[in-house]
Parts: C-alpha cells; sequence; structure tokens
C-alpha cells in the first residue's frame, strides 16, 4: 500500500511538473493581462485608396494636413485599450520614421513628422503600453530581392535596431508578409535573438504562425487548430492569422521539432464594417455595438487577446463616429479610461447540446450542429425563407442573456478593399420550454451581424427555439447563445 501511494504521489509529481511546462511563462502572462489593444494602419496607402500597394507610390502622396498622434492615443486610453500595435512599414515599404536605411519614409514626404515618435510619446502619456507591427515583405527596397537572403536580412536587422532602440519599451512585434518567401530565407532565429538583445521583453509574432511551412495553403485556420499542430514560423511568442477567430476552446500547445510550446492567440478585428485596414477618404459604416461586444467576449475568452484595427483618416485624425462607438463598447464593458479589470463572459450554456431544425441546406457544412459549436466560422444554413432551430438544455438552465449571430452574404464591392454584409432574417421570435409548455420571451425584427437580448428577469428552460418568421432569403445562423450574467 505505501508502495502504491509513493508511486501515485511520484506520478502526480511528474504530471503537475509535465502540466506547468505548458502554462503561459512570465511574458505571455503579461500580454494576456495585457489583454485589448489597438491596431492603427497609417501610412501611404491611406492617401491611395489602397490596402495593398506595390512600393511605387510617390512618398510626397503621404500628405496628413492635420496630423494629431495624440487624439490616436488619448482616443485609445478613453476606449478602454492597455496597449497599441502601430503599423511601421507595411507590405509597401514605407516607413514612419526617418530610417537612414531608405530613403521611402516620412522625411521624403510632404508631412516629415516622426510617427513612430509621437505614438511612442504619447502612449508614455496616457500610460499605454506600445507594440510595433513590421512587414518582412517590402516591395520597395532592392534588398528584397537580392539572392543571398542575408542581405535583406542585415536590412531588416538595422531597421529594428532603429525601432527598438530609439522609441523606449516595446511590448510587441508583429511580423507579417512571410509568404513573400521561403520560411528559411527570413532566418527568424537570427531575428529573434537580435530582437531580445535589445528589447528582452519584447514579444514576437510572425502572421499565420500555425501551418505545414512554406505553402499559403498549409496554414492553418485558427478555427481548426489542433493541440501539437507544426509551428510554421519559428522562434515565435504567439500566435496569430488575420482576420479569423479562433475556437472558443482554442488550444495552446504547438510543436516545433518534436518539442512542444505555449502560445496564445491575438486576434485582430476591424472596427470597420467592412474589413478595410487603412482608412478611405469615404465615410464607411462601423461595426455595431452588439456585434463588437460579443466579439470582444470571445476573442478574449481562454487566455486569448484582442487589437481593434482603429485607422487614421487622410487628415491623420480618427474619425469622430469612429471614436465614439469605441466609446460605446468601453461603457458596455464598463472599462471606460481603463480603470476596470477587462471582463469575461461566462461559459455559453448551449455549446454541443442537442440541436435540429424543421429544415436545412443540402450542404453537408451548414447542419444544425454549426450554430451552437465552438467556432464563430462555421454556420446553419435553413432550405427555406422560414425555419425553427430547437437545443435540447438536458436540464433546467436559469440564464437572462441571449445572443444570435446571422451569418451573412458577402457582396464584393469590387473596389479591392471592401465588402458589403448582407442579412436576412427579417422576423423572428424567442421560444423556451418552461416547464410542460412553449413561451416567447422575445420577438424581433432584424438580427444581423449580432443580436443581443438581456432580460430584466432571470428565466429557467429546458429547450429553447429559435423560429425564423421571415427572410428576404434562405437565413443563415453562425451562433446561438444562452448565459446567465450576472
Amino acid at each position: 500500500m505505501i508502495r502504491f501511494t509513493l508511486f501515485v504521489a511520484c506520478f502526480c509529481l511528474f504530471l503537475n511538473k509535465n502540466m506547468a511546462q505548458f502554462q503561459p511563462n512570465a511574458l505571455q502572462q503579461s500580454q494576456i493581462k495585457r489583454g485589448y489593444g489597438m491596431f492603427i494602419h497609417f501610412g501611404v496607402n491611406t492617401f491611395n485608396e489602397l490596402e495593398w500597394s506595390d512600393g511605387k507610390l510617390p512618398a510626397t502622396s503621404f500628405n496628413p494636413d492635420k496630423l494629431d498622434c495624440d487624439q490616436w492615443i488619448k482616443t485609445a486610453k478613453e476606449a478602454g485599450f492597455r496597449y497599441v500595435i502601430l503599423i511601421t512599414k507595411h507590405h509597401d515599404g514605407f516607413c514612419l520614421w526617418n530610417s537612414q536605411y531608405t530613403d521611402y519614409d516620412v522625411m521624403s514626404s510632404s508631412v516629415k513628422t516622426d510617427v513612430v515618435g509621437e505614438v511612442a510619446k504619447a502612449c508614455k502619456k496616457y500610460g499605454l503600453q506600445f507594440g510595433l507591427y513590421y512587414s518582412l515583405w517590402d516591395r520597395h527596397e532592392p534588398a528584397h530581392k537580392d539572392k543571398n537572403p542575408q542581405v535583406y536580412v542585415d536590412f531588416m536587422k538595422n531597421q529594428l535596431t532603429e525601432l527598438l532602440t530609439n522609441y523606449g519599451t516595446i511590448c510587441e512585434l508583429w511580423f507579417d508578409g512571410g509568404w513573400a518567401k521561403k520560411d528559411s530565407a527570413w532566418h527568424l532565429a537570427e531575428v529573434y535573438q537580435h530582437i531580445k538583445k535589445w528589447q528582452p521583453k519584447c514579444l514576437v509574432t510572425v502572421n499565420h504562425t500555425i501551418g505545414r511551412h512554406e505553402k499559403i495553403s498549409s496554414i492553418q485556420m485558427p478555427s481548426d487548430m489542433k493541440e501539437n499542430d507544426p509551428i510554421r514560423f519559428f522562434p515565435v511568442d504567439f500566435r496569430t492569422k488575420d482576420p479569423n477567430f479562433a475556437r472558443w476552446d482554442d488550444p495552446k500547445v504547438y510543436v516545433y521539432d518534436q518539442k512542444q510550446y505555449y502560445l496564445p492567440f491575438e486576434h485582430t478585428l476591424c472596427l470597420s464594417d467592412r474589413w478595410n485596414w487603412f482608412q478611405k477618404k469615404a465615410m464607411l459604416p462601423v461595426r455595431g455595438v452588439d456585434e463588437l461586444e460579443e466579439l470582444f467576449y470571445w476573442s478574449t475568452a481562454n487566455d486569448n487577446i484582442l487589437i481593434i484595427n482603429v485607422p487614421p483618416d487622410q487628415h491623420g485624425q480618427i474619425r469622430e463616429h469612429e471614436r465614439l462607438r469605441l466609446l460605446e463598447l468601453a461603457d458596455r464593458l464598463g472599462i471606460r479610461n481603463g480603470k476596470k479589470i477587462l471582463p469575461k463572459n461566462p461559459k455559453n450554456a448551449l455549446f454541443n447540446k442537442p440541436i435540429t431544425a424543421t429544415n436545412t441546406s443540402t450542404n453537408p457544412k451548414n447542419t444544425p450542429q454549426k450554430a451552437n459549436d465552438f467556432s464563430l466560422e462555421t454556420w446553419w444554413t435553413a432550405a427555406d425563407s422560414t425555419a425553427t432551430l430547437e437545443i435540447d438544455l438536458e436540464k433546467n438552465t436559469l440564464f437572462n442573456r441571449l445572443v444570435l449571430m446571422e451569418y451573412p452574404r458577402m457582396i464584393d464591392l469590387k473596389d479591392g478593399f471592401s465588402q458589403i454584409r448582407e442579412f436576412h432574417v427579417e422576423q423572428f421570435r424567442i421560444d423556451i420550454m418552461n416547464g410542460n409548455e412553449w413561451e416567447a420571451v422575445y420577438v424581433g425584427n432584424t438580427i444581423g451581424a449580432s443580436k443581443i437580448i438581456n432580460l430584466p428577469v432571470s428565466k429557467t428552460a429546458t429547450k429553447l427555439r429559435v423560429a425564423i418568421l421571415k427572410s428576404s432569403a434562405v437565413p443563415s445562423i453562425s451562433h446561438v447563445a444562452m448565459y446567465l450574467k450576472s
């Protein structure tokens, strides 16, 4: 008996030790604690109605006439963001600082302000942490095309030294555009060590982190990531894959060279309803606050992180209608001015519960089970303009909050950067089984991207029914949720 007890104790110690190595390290814990940041796309593309440009646009086209980086960061502070990530150089190669290694930067433009420096100064003023985005792909710099990869690696290291030694503490560094060359050509281990030499507490990532190397088609989507999937770009401290969402039960352990590593996931979300990263001249609508709130909870669940892209306009300022939406979201979340820890949502009581529909599309990918699974990127589609979903809770469940998310038809505007989401539901009803009878608790019109229903009293249900009563076309539902919120 004593031997058995000792064996169990030793086994438990081994298990706990083995599990402990797959917890976030101190640096990752600091990132998880930050949790919520502002992404800022601003550069030569902003003034040319483009998302990606080829490095040939004149530097003089960068011409903000009312540049106010302080306003950007003041907005971030008021909106409850904990840190900022600034696009210092996008794929076009245009640099937002005075780099001695290129003439394609702000010093060659019409406005010779060191934008990186101004943002760094404002972050210090308002008490926000500062992070950088730097594109590996550079469509302007000749060294990028040199047959010897080391030539461009040295160019990058020189520019990174400027960024990492002139602007104070850098909390994160994003690399992007890794698809432009073979993975090995970036010499990431060398570059990673170079970053850590100057900024040992800077977390590093490369976009499209998880995959089977070299080919873009081999990238593992966040909704499909499984424990022990291979790390494509290494070394890194966290995962990214814009603009997709991880599963709610997002796994954290991944493998490189037969060794396991813990990697949290940082989500990216455009404030714009049309997924444009750089601001356009036309005033574009922003996402509704219901959608932003629900996506905030989803993206920060399970020790993950969210950054929302808020691009300044051609004047060099964040537009007022966008600023107001951010403040509205902050008030919803109770984090205005960052004075409260980030809130968490309880687990959805409907996850993976038995679900049926009165009719369903013949597409096997769009079954009823896709409406309450762990992914926002799967959906149920009806076979008709009216249909009903019914979910068995399997026990009495107390709740006071319901969420519906409709999956849209995407309409390409053929302008190279934006799409419109078309939603179809025009009338719906939510019923619950209360005892032995169905009871209607909500009747509404549109659902749209997200519909949050907060009941004034808590209710108990054993079943939930969503009835689509009228729709302009065949409806699709990507998410149904039920919570008990305090």
